[in-house]
């Protein structure tokens, strides 16, 4: 089978020298699928839409069109595909979307990954920019495709009911841990990255976009709520970039580090992140929606206990190797970062069971059971 795999948020990613989890995930099925298919003789093409595509880890990806938000409203409202559908239906049998950036493409079977459908359930928590349109262009680009991959059962439940989509057009394929967050950090470099940040080990940390659904003015208020001498002692480190109606949330991370109770140090590079993961008391990550919660997974494997949200699909990954609280509460949130300083032997306890879940998780079986999906539809 001749399978093209969209690139176009990895390739964003390459340009601007970060990527977020939907381009690790797009760049590791990229690398596991190339492993797998050299035995099985399918072949892997890269695409993407976009101008003066990068070079990467893929090659130059091939051009789907310039721009996506003109196929968007052409394929949305006027059902139009691809002008360009002929000449890639002759180059590949199938096309895997890895992101939202679902194309119409003629005479091609279409396989769309969809991480969660935050902009249905809840368009108060996305941009605000046309996000009534977006949400209406991606639903319709949703319904269109031949199967969904998503990345955890809640996420297939909530297509199921919400979107109507019939089960057996969905397969679920959990997402991976890159193995570099097994690895132990040299003291060292640990050391010199919290020098760097003016940093000493035994903080709270909190890693991930600043946007309203990861929930940070409820674990800035948690946070409030424990005793000064703790506060002082174990500050809260936000590590993320701004990201959207941030307004009342920016001041207030502002005066936590004139208190000189915490630090936004906002993007980190990888190792600077893992650096602080194997130094921290604890990931706080008690979010109101994830499709999966990759952050979860990684801190497990980084030996970094967690503080992670009892609903959505976070329990489903986490099992019991994390403190596990009502992200609605702050008296939930407060009390198991107090809870978590206090009990040493649980506390040991759950990030050995941490580091089992986080080996179930590989990249390596993402990508077997997602050709396991391509083989399906295709048959």
């Amino acid at each position: 089978m001749k399978i093209g795999l969209s690139c176009t948020v990895w390739a964003g990613g390459e340009r601007a020298g970060h990527l977020d989890g939907i381009g690790t995930y797009s760049r590791a099925l990229w690398n596991g699928l190339g492993d797998i298919t050299q035995q099985t003789g399918d072949s892997l093409s890269p695409y993407a839409f976009g101008r003066d595509l990068p070079n990467m880890a893929c090659g130059t990806p091939k051009q789907l069109a310039e721009r996506f938000p003109v196929h968007a409203l052409l394929s949305g409202i006027l059902k139009l595909p691809l002008a360009n559908s002929r000449a890639i239906a002759q180059d590949i049998d199938l096309f895997h979307a890895t992101d939202h950036h679902i194309p119409r493409i003629a005479g091609v079977l279409t396989v769309a990954t969809i991480m969660d459908v935050i902009p249905m359930l809840h368009p108060e928590w996305i941009k605000n920019d046309l996000r009534s349109l977006k949400s209406w262009l991606f639903k319709t680009a949703i319904l269109k495709a031949d199967h969904i991959i998503t990345i955890s059962e809640y996420s297939k439940q909530d297509m199921v009911e919400h979107l109507k989509i019939a089960p057996e057009r969905i397969s679920v394929t959990p997402l991976g841990v890159e193995p570099v967050y097994f690895e132990q950090i040299a003291e060292q470099h640990k050391e010199a990255v919290l020098n760097k940040h003016g940093l000493k080990p035994g903080f709270f940390l909190f890693v991930g976009t600043l946007q309203p659904r990861k929930n940070l003015p409820r674990i800035l208020q948690a946070f409030k709520q424990l005793p000064q001498a703790l506060r002082k002692e174990h500050p809260l480190v936000i590590v993320g970039r701004d990201g959207w109606n941030n307004e009342e949330l920016l001041p207030q991370l502002a005066q936590l580090e004139q208190q000189g109770e915490g630090r936004w140090l906002s993007y980190l590079p990888q190792t600077e992140v893992m650096a602080l993961l194997q130094s921290a008391s604890a990931l706080v990550f008690p979010s109101l929606y994830e499709g999966f919660g990759l952050p979860v997974i990684e801190a497990f494997a980084a030996q970094c206990p967690v503080i992670a949200s009892n609903s959505t699909s976070v329990p489903e990954v986490a099992g019991d190797a994390a403190w596990a609280v009502d992200p609605y509460s702050v008296e939930s949130i407060s009390a198991a970062m107090q809870d978590l300083l206090n009990q040493p032997q649980a506390r040991e306890e759950k990030v050995q069971r941490g580091l089992q879940r986080a080996r179930q998780y590989t990249w390596q079986e993402c990508a077997r059971q997602t050709l396991a999906v391509y083989h399906k539809v295709r048959g």
